[in-house]
């Protein structure tokens, strides 16, 4: 049975924009490679943090959401946190639709 899933990631804020494509191509792949598509997409964009995490006062923060199995956050988990671009991230069980938009993208910074 599959779940309704979606993760908040926050990247250096001054990645360039080859390391940015790398590391977006390495999460598509890792979705691929397990057979989990993602359904919906946002780049939130920098934004100040609250506290520093690594020195950084900003974030480049990307969210998705994708349906999955119940066995998969747990393999994403161990893929973001071994990734050294990723500052933080969280994966939780989502209650929205697959493709449902988030407020955040009509906010401002």
């Amino acid at each position: 049975m599959t779940n309704i899933y979606e993760t908040t990631i926050i990247v250096k804020p001054d990645l360039a924009n080859d390391q940015l494509k790398n590391l977006n191509l390495s999460i598509d792949q890792f979705f691929s490679e397990n057979n989990v598509s993602i359904g919906y997409k946002e780049d939130w964009g920098i934004k100040n943090l609250k506290s520093t995490i690594n020195k950084y006062s900003k974030g480049s923060f990307k969210f998705m959401r994708f349906n999955a199995t119940s066995d998969f956050p747990k393999k994403l988990d161990g893929f973001l946190k071994f990734n050294t671009d990723c500052l933080r991230f969280l994966i939780t069980k989502s209650i929205n639709q697959l493709e449902e938009t988030t407020p955040q993208l009509n906010k401002d910074n």
